[in-house]
């Protein structure tokens, strides 16, 4: 059993972590693609006065019934909380 829990894989915890696995990579790129596709945002130029809803990036690993890995997911959401 621990020489198994060894080879889990986990989600990673930082950016710079999961530029390393090009799995991830490929995670992202996808649905970077997937946004641009989708026309869900617009690049607009910044306003002096005005603050930015930041963003970031959030990793997670679908698993199916028997608990292998299924796929790759990273999603790329605003931080509304930062919103005035």
């Amino acid at each position: 059993m621990t020489l198994m829990s060894g080879c889990a894989e986990t989600e990673p915890s930082s950016f710079e972590e999961e530029m390393q696995q090009l799995v991830w990579v490929h995670s992202m790129v996808e649905e970077y693609d997937s946004i641009v596709c989708n026309s869900v945002w617009d690049v607009v130029p910044r306003l002096e006065d005005k603050s930015v809803v930041s963003s970031h990036w959030i990793y997670m690993l679908k698993q199916d019934a028997y608990g292998s890995v299924e796929k790759h997911k990273a999603r790329f959401v605003a931080r509304g909380f930062s919103q005035v």
